[in-house]
């Protein structure tokens, strides 16, 4: 959903969706309509439902991502650390779509 001219995702929780803050605390978000393209797993969920989809042989994790992994959901995947990232702001990857 759009908040404040971003595309955002907003958890479902409570009857309404809301941002994460952080400290258990959510911002209320208004959600027009919501269809099966816009909908993706919590991370506690995600490894689970991506070898569903893409039955990957490796991933590569960050310190803080490896800790809420659970690995026992993919025993077939090899956990590969990444390298630690000195200023994790500026790093990233552009990618353009056409969606």
């Amino acid at each position: 959903t759009a908040y404040k001219g971003e595309i955002v995702r907003a958890r479902y929780r409570d009857g309404k969706y809301g941002l994460f803050k952080g400290g258990g605390r959510y911002i209320d978000v208004e959600v027009v309509e919501v269809t099966k393209k816009m909908i993706s797993p919590t991370r506690d969920t995600r490894l689970k439902w991506m070898q569903s989809v893409i039955r990957c042989t490796h991933y590569v994790a960050g310190a803080g991502e490896i800790q809420y992994l659970n690995q026992s959901d993919a025993p077939e995947i090899e956990f590969v650390k990444r390298d630690y990232i000195e200023n994790s702001g500026d790093a990233y990857a552009e990618c353009r779509h056409d969606w």
